[in-house]
């Protein structure tokens, strides 16, 4: 017979899990400010999963334009000539990223410094409810305003599809964001923003910043614990 099987997918072996923090300097043969990417172990996309949801609202409460980081370090202080987070699952387990251009590189440690800490804050305590209401609504109507063309409709429904097989998935995925509260949140950063699993790297044409990349993942290797939290308490591309 001429018949041949299909499209078999082939069987992927799991990344062993992160013992601890790991960080990288890449020196640029050029002049360049320092970019600072620091990246956590996520979750795969779910449309259903809440803490998969979760994850994608922490990243825009915690490091998103409207943030207190954000407007810390790129408003306030403008020690961040830019400062973006991605943290959109994809199909497969990734990365929750948050990447900045420094403006002064004897800053580096200082701006590590308070990504670390807005991670052990949204660790520690639910995040603020208008924020966060706010942010959901941000999400349903960017992506709203994302289907007013045929090109557009297009690129948003890509990533539903790739991950799914078809397009359903868009109304599980924003029945589960309006489901999503603030404990949902905490939850997410708890898992996710994990010391162990935290990788940090640097792109910069100045050795000197290998040290204070080293202090930063030092100071992250310090373990977490529930009990440091006291009283305290996820088809979107």
């Amino acid at each position: 017979s001429s018949w041949k099987p299909g499209y078999a997918a082939p069987k992927v072996a799991a990344e062993p899990p992160q013992a601890g923090p790991r960080s990288a300097v890449v020196q640029f043969p050029g002049s360049t400010l320092p970019i600072l990417s620091v990246n956590y172990k996520g979750p795969a996309w779910s449309a259903k999963d809440r803490l998969s949801v979760a994850a994608e609202v922490l990243g825009l409460v915690a490091f998103g334009p409207n943030s207190d980081l954000y407007k810390k370090l790129v408003i306030q202080a403008r020690k961040a000539q830019s400062f973006s987070a991605d943290f959109e699952p994809a199909r497969d387990p990734g990365l929750l990223s948050i990447t900045t251009m420094v403006t002064n590189p004897a800053d580096i440690d200082a701006v590590a410094a308070e990504i670390e800490k807005t991670a052990e804050r949204y660790r520690s305590r639910p995040c603020d409810p208008k924020l966060l209401e706010d942010t959901k609504s941000a999400m349903k109507y960017e992506f709203l305003m994302s289907l007013e063309t045929a090109q557009g409709a297009c690129f948003a429904l890509v990533p539903p599809a790739a991950y799914t097989g078809d397009i359903e998935a868009v109304e599980d995925f924003y029945r589960t964001l309006d489901s999503i509260t603030a404990e949902d949140v905490l939850e997410a950063a708890r898992r996710f923003l994990v010391a162990k699993h935290l990788g940090m790297g640097t792109l910069d044409d100045d050795i000197g910043i290998e040290v204070g990349i080293t202090r930063a993942v030092d100071r992250a290797h310090a373990p977490f614990t529930q009990g440091d939290c006291g009283s305290c308490h996820n088809p979107h591309g």
